[in-house]
């Protein structure tokens, strides 16, 4: 018998082989989670400006959040992204359908747009503000 050191071509091929195929798997996962990354982190972003244009509006008091709507453009880094606030006046019985007359609930809608990729896709926050004085 004789006493063998190292590797034999074959077993070296087979080997360079193996981790190729374990590399080209490993790109080929990256390649197709980066563009889900990026749209995620859009999302994330228009959550972020609808949550943070809700708070601003629903600050102000019940008399200075009038009814109708609202458009614009954020500033700085967001410049990219719109918003639309839809103020609607409810009624008790059902929160989501406007009526024509001043009763103390307001449904209020912020729409977030833009922004790269997937900018057709728009993020809408809403909530209700509520008067406890008689009107």
């Amino acid at each position: 018998m004789t006493n063998r050191k190292g590797l034999t071509l074959i077993e070296t091929v087979i080997g360079l082989t193996v981790i190729a195929v374990a590399f080209y798997l490993l790109i080929a996962i990256f390649i197709t989670l980066a563009p889900r990354t990026a749209r995620v982190e859009t999302l994330n972003k228009k959550v972020y400006l609808a949550q943070e244009k809700m708070e601003e509006y629903l600050a102000r008091s019940f008399a200075q959040t009038v009814t109708g709507e609202t458009s614009g453009a954020f500033s700085g880094s967001f410049s990219n992204y719109q918003y639309r606030i839809i103020v609607t006046q409810v009624a008790t019985g059902d929160l989501n359908t406007a009526v024509g007359y001043n009763t103390p609930f307001k449904n209020v809608k912020v729409r977030v747009w833009g922004g790269q990729p997937d900018a057709a896709s728009t993020v809408e926050v809403v909530s209700l503000a509520i008067s406890y004085e008689i009107q």
